[in-house]
């Protein structure tokens, strides 16, 4: 089957396996849950795209023996689907289901309710009443079925059952029913086919209408009480086998919910079924929000998940072992580093070791920290700015008085100072951009005026080190989106790291231009120097925080933040930072800031043109 199997085929096996596992959703949870929500939501995709595939945009399903069939055609056979679905078929005495284009969730859900009836319950019910009750219009149930007779009996008009309210297809409109064999005639009856059966023998047989009755009564009777007793045996080993999984799932669920550790269900497609408390908690969401979407997108920067690449467990292929991780780098490292996995000395999992930190606990532990910091920090501003203005006044009243070394001493001070107040300013910046606290607050800005700011505040270093520094902008430039104390502050770090670098004569270029291509919406900004350049090893890392590379046979001084800073702010202002360079051929820093697109409200029309002048100043060659 699977060599002649079309598209259309495949997709009605998907949509049967689909509504079986709605089925399987409902006997867990109740229709309002979010799973059964998301599976009937599946359910209904994968018929409408089947629908879509007939002409007439309905397909009608049948069992005969052990082959589907769908609109007369054999799709499959009867073990490929769900058994749920065989059992509608069979506890309704089915003959066909209709299902046609515009059917909506509430309607497949009534079906599925329907078939998740208790066996006493379907008895009671009237199948095609129940969807004619809840307005399921675009599924048909036809209940007919056909006995075969002896040739040349007479047999009385077929009575049919209509598919839904308003709907009269019988059984010969029901498609992918077979027609009897060659030589016999078929009695096509409702539900009552066995009487319409027996009743057909009997007045072949017993002439007198009376006593047709009674035997016709007494067989019926007879019937229904083998018939009951035959079920009940049947059914008794599935009534208790029905208790048993009712009281494992009762008390399976109640364990789930109670268990401190986190426990998440996902079905074959890595999609959240369920969540325990305690999983909810340590992923920060609810199941009602995520029930239905991938595990993979509730993962944070905190979390590690490891999950199989191939979740399903085919019959017929061997799966692959590979296990896919995802979250954060040092995540990985922490939870990698904190459990063990226990195996038998076959080489069996048993069990395993878990230390497990509390990632709120690390939440917490880390915030006291950078509480700590910024308050030290702060602490040491304070001094520090003391002694800073101390060898100010010094160095206008004492400096010209010094001998040469005592001078050459004071201006190492001066320095360590300055180098100590930067080191400070950027562990500051650096606790703001972590903790979430550093704020940017983008306006219309030029962008040649901001370059122009940096570029002029570093010049006098320039020019004291012998370094050619200029700048060239693009004419015509739009305004930016930007926060231009925080742009030049970028630009400065930028400029130190290449003026550190550069030896002299060396030369810095400052460019401002329109992006283009996937930058057409920005403005580039670049630093380009003449210094060592960087390896391309240390490239991927110069922008992470304390880092701090050798470049020529110089290593900068600071602490390693001013990169990790930079692009940070440039990120806060919806822009983006990368570096070219070659070892020995200088570097290149570039980053973008979103042009400025005014709300269509600022964009004025063009004043209409003034009224032209009377006729008689026209006259005399006025306007």
């Amino acid at each position: 089957m699977a060599d002649t199997q079309t598209p259309f085929d495949r997709l009605c096996l998907e949509s049967l396996k689909a509504i079986g596992k709605t089925l399987g959703q409902m006997n867990l949870y109740r229709i309002g849950h979010p799973s059964v929500a998301a599976s009937l939501r599946e359910s209904v995709d994968v018929m409408t795209r089947a629908l879509r595939e007939t002409p007439r945009g309905e397909i009608a399903y049948a069992l005969d023996g052990e082959k589907l069939i769908a609109n007369g055609r054999v799709v499959g056979s009867a073990d490929q689907i769900p058994g749920a679905v065989k059992q509608l078929f069979d506890r309704y005495r089915l003959n066909s289901v209709t299902f046609r284009s515009g059917m909506t969730e509430a309607e497949l859900a009534s079906l599925c309710e329907l078939a998740a009836a208790k066996a006493e319950q379907a008895k009671a019910d009237d199948a095609v009443a129940f969807l004619s009750q809840r307005g399921a219009e675009h599924i048909g149930l036809n209940e007919a079925i056909y006995a075969k007779v002896a040739k040349g009996t007479e047999i009385p008009p077929p009575a049919e059952a209509g598919a839904a309210a308003g709907d009269a297809s019988g059984p010969a409109a029901a498609e992918g029913v077979p027609p009897p064999p060659a030589g016999e005639k078929a009695a096509w009856r409702a539900a009552d086919s066995l009487a319409g059966s027996v009743e057909s023998l009997l007045r072949a047989a017993i002439t007198d209408p009376a006593e047709r009755a009674k035997a016709l009564e007494a067989v019926l009777a007879q019937a229904k009480a083998e018939l009951e007793a035959k079920v009940g045996q049947a059914t008794e080993g599935l009534r208790r086998d029905k208790t048993r999984l009712e009281n494992e799932q009762t008390r399976t669920q109640a364990v789930l919910a109670n268990m401190t550790e986190g426990v998440v269900v996902v079905d074959e497609a890595g999609k959240v079924l369920m969540m325990n408390p305690a999983a909810e908690a340590i992923h920060g969401v609810r199941l009602v929000d995520v029930a239905g979407k991938p595990l993979a997108q509730q993962i944070k920067e905190e979390h590690l998940l490891s999950l199989a690449a191939e979740i399903k467990t085919p019959q017929d292929a061997p799966i692959k072992a590979e296990v896919t991780a995802m979250g954060g780098e040092e995540a990985q490292k922490t939870l990698r580093a904190s459990g063990a996995v226990v195996r038998n000395e076959d080489g069996k999992v048993v069990g395993m070791v878990s230390a497990m930190p509390d990632a709120a606990k690390i939440r917490e532990l880390q915030a006291v920290q950078r509480e700590f910091v910024a308050h030290v920090t702060h602490e040491l501003r304070a001094p520090l700015s003391s002694i800073r203005a101390s060898l100010d006044i010094l160095e206008k009243e004492l400096k010209p008085k010094l001998n040469d070394d005592n001078r050459s001493m004071f201006d190492i001070a001066q320095k360590n100072a300055d180098r100590l107040q930067d080191m400070i300013k950027s562990i500051l910046d650096f606790t703001k951009l972590e903790s979430g606290r550093m704020t940017v607050h983008p306006v219309p800005t030029d962008a040649v005026k901001t370059a122009t700011e940096g570029v002029e505040s570093m010049r006098p270093w320039c020019v004291k080190k012998g370094i050619d520094l200029n700048l060239q902008a693009e004419a015509g430039l739009p305004e930016v989106l930007s926060d231009s104390p925080r742009t030049v502050q970028v630009l400065v770090n930028l400029l130190s790291n290449s003026i550190k670098f550069t030896p002299a004569p060396g030369k810095i270029t400052v460019r401002v231009a329109k992006g283009t291509e996937r930058l057409a919406n920005f403005v580039v900004f670049s630093v380009q120097d003449t210094g060592p350049g960087i390896a391309k090893d240390d490239q991927a890392r110069i922008f992470e925080k304390f880092v701090q590379i050798v470049t020529g046979e110089k290593r900068a001084a600071g602490a390693g933040l001013g990169l990790s800073i930079s692009k940070a702010l440039i990120h806060l202002q919806q822009g983006q930072m990368w570096v070219q360079s070659e070892a020995g051929k200088g570097a290149t820093f570039f980053f973008t800031l979103p042009r400025y697109v005014p709300p269509k409200e600022e964009v004025h029309a063009a004043p209409p043109p003034p009224p032209p002048a009377p006729w008689w100043k026209r006259l005399f060659g006025r306007k």
